[in-house]
């Protein structure tokens, strides 16, 4: 039997994939001139990774729920 993927499985995943994405970009600016409306867009998920960190650490089920769906909208398209 396998254990129950639970929110508590969940947003570390997705903080992790957006992670892995947000250093992507920073890689890609590093490479082009990819002006300023990319680094905005790396600066709000950074600032959306730290919500989910702290929802975590709080253990405030409403607050993980929320950052856990503000990631989770992030695609994988680069």
């Amino acid at each position: 039997m396998t254990e129950p993927y639970t929110l508590a499985d969940a947003l570390p995943d997705q903080i992790k994939r957006v992670t892995e994405k947000k250093e992507r970009w920073q890689q890609m600016m590093r490479e082009h001139d990819m002006g300023p409306g990319m680094q905005l867009t790396i600066n709000i998920m950074q600032a959306e990774i730290e919500r989910g960190v702290k929802a975590l650490a709080s253990g405030d089920v409403a607050e993980m729920l929320a950052a856990h769906q503000s990631l989770a909208d992030y695609n994988d398209d680069d």
